[in-house]
């Protein structure tokens, strides 16, 4: 599906999705604990994504079968949770994975699983690899700047093991929010885990619990509300609601660099990797010379961000190139207009439909469907703003 946006003031209250991120959590460790059901009746049917949808139906799979096929869809997070944890309660499984996912790596988790008791074989096509093996615990060494799905997939895992397990990260921790999440997450399901200087000790043989007190609802998303951050700060009248409650998204640093923009001069995304379609948005049309770096993670996401960032306003009429690790942006007060390819990457779609209020004739986004992966609703959203936003047929 393509859309063309007509620019037009967006002017209105929206309320975000729930937090992917969180979802996934929450679904795991609940179904670990026997109250998956609790936590779905309380994902809003706006927040339950693709992804979302694509870890339901894992664990469901996971449930019904002691050698079960695991079709993680298109999300990261599903694959790089649940093959450690499959692994470590079957000795049998196979993982499918659909769209660039299947070309995403798994290094250095897979080496580490392998020199842990599984032997995994590389598939084709759909089937990302078949498993055979049961993980056991023991010590663990995962760099700190490649993923910390990675970390994640393990702290859920290795409280399954009898021996339990020591993480050593090897270098900085990049993306260290998102594991701290998954610490809140586990420690809320009754689960010890104790962080040391550079990794974790988590001890094995223990249970999940899900009590009366046990937080089953997921935060508002921070990194859905980014988009609308960034609108309202290029001068869109728009407010967010279930984005404002404390929380330990990285993301939600946002809301700061849209009220400061002199803090835009040199960003980091080395924790916020999320918000690097946004804030490239916010920066293209922020005048001045700005740079977004630590970045290079981004290259093996749905899309190579960074090329399809810098490509998609680019052909609005920006001017921002690539980098090695990042971008380089020289912000103007407006862009032209024109064709974007949203390359099959939701947040690459959401950001040109963002920019698109700055821009002086229509835009374009082709293949906008894939907002849908974290956002079923975003262009509902949009619409309800006041956003001229219509599918078209494009030969």
């Amino acid at each position: 599906m393509d859309i063309r946006i007509t620019p037009a003031p967006l002017h209105g209250s929206v309320t975000v999705p729930q937090s992917k991120s969180h979802c996934h959590r929450l679904l795991l460790a609940s179904h670990l604990a026997g109250s998956q059901k609790a936590v779905e009746a309380n994902i809003r049917a706006a927040s339950c994504s693709e992804d979302i949808r694509a870890t339901k139906q894992a664990l469901d799979a996971l449930a019904a079968s002691d050698a079960p096929v695991i079709d993680c869809g298109e999300s990261g997070s599903t694959l790089r949770f649940l093959l450690p944890v499959v692994m470590t309660l079957r000795s049998e499984a196979r993982f499918l994975g659909h769209g660039r996912l299947p070309q995403r790596p798994l290094s250095p988790l897979w080496e580490q699983m392998e020199a842990h008791g599984c032997t995994l074989q590389h598939g084709s096509g759909a089937l990302i690899c078949t498993g055979h093996g049961s993980m056991q615990g023991g010590d663990f060494y995962l760099p700190g700047n490649v993923s910390s799905q990675y970390v994640t997939g393990l702290l859920y895992a290795l409280p399954l093991t009898a021996e339990g397990g020591t993480i050593h990260i090897t270098s900085p921790l990049e993306s260290r929010s998102y594991v701290e999440m998954s610490l809140q997450v586990l420690h809320n399901f009754g689960i010890t885990i104790t962080e040391e200087e550079a990794g974790y000790r988590i001890p094995g043989g223990q249970r999940y619990i899900a009590s009366a007190d046990t937080v089953l609802t997921p935060e508002g998303d921070w990194s859905a509300a980014a988009f609308w951050y960034v609108a309202r700060a290029l001068g869109e009248d728009v407010s967010c609601l279930d984005a404002g409650t404390p929380s330990v998204q990285g993301d939600r640093v946002i809301r700061d660099l849209c009220r400061h923009p002199e803090a835009l001069h040199t960003v980091s995304a080395a924790d916020i990797p999320d918000l690097v379609p946004a804030l490239a948005v916010l920066m293209a049309l922020t005048p001045g010379e700005h740079r977004i770096t630590n970045a290079a993670r981004l290259r093996i996401k749905e899309s190579d961000r960074l090329a399809t960032t810098a490509a998609g306003l680019t052909a609005l009429g920006g001017d921002v190139k690539e980098t090695k690790d990042g971008l380089f942006i020289r912000g103007k007060r407006w862009l032209s207009g024109g064709a974007a390819d949203g390359a099959g990457d939701h947040r690459i779609v959401m950001a040109m439909a963002i920019a698109a209020c700055r821009c002086r004739a229509p835009v374009i986004i082709r293949g906008a469907q894939a907002a849908a992966k974290s956002y079923p609703d975003f262009f509902d959203a949009y619409r309800m703003l006041g956003g001229k936003a219509d599918a078209v047929h494009l030969r």
